[in-house]
């Protein structure tokens, strides 16, 4: 068997087997835990093209993503993603960003308008 993780649920053939764990699912809370996502099956393989591009992982990162858990694609960096960069508008200030033209998601500034392309970092 393998030692990689499955992709949804992070854990490996081994610490399962081990922990008698058959079930696929993500655990939360604190105090109490709990079964926050339940999947029908581990996944081992790699994710395939159509599936990062549903993500909205852009072609060129596609290989960089492969094994990238399921539950950290959402937090892939905006270089990477399809939607690229949102610029912080004037209402933004003080909620999402310091400044105006700051990315609201990963703090680069400024940010051309048209997303994708940074014309100058920190």
């Amino acid at each position: 068997m393998s030692a990689r993780e499955c992709l949804n649920c992070g854990e490996t053939p081994s610490s399962l087997k081990q922990n008698g764990i058959v079930l696929c699912g993500i655990e939360e809370g604190y105090e109490y835990r709990e079964l926050a996502y339940e999947f029908p099956r581990h996944r081992w393989v790699d994710w395939k093209d159509a599936e990062l591009a549903k993500a909205g992982i852009r072609p060129e990162a596609f290989d960089k993503h492969r094994r990238t858990p399921m539950m950290h694609l959402q937090w892939v960096g905006c270089d990477d993603t399809v939607r690229g960069h949102i610029a912080a508008k004037p209402e933004d200030v003080g909620l999402f960003a310091d400044r105006e033209g700051q990315c609201i998601l990963c703090g680069r500034a400024p940010v051309a308008a048209s997303g994708n392309s940074v014309e100058g970092g920190e």
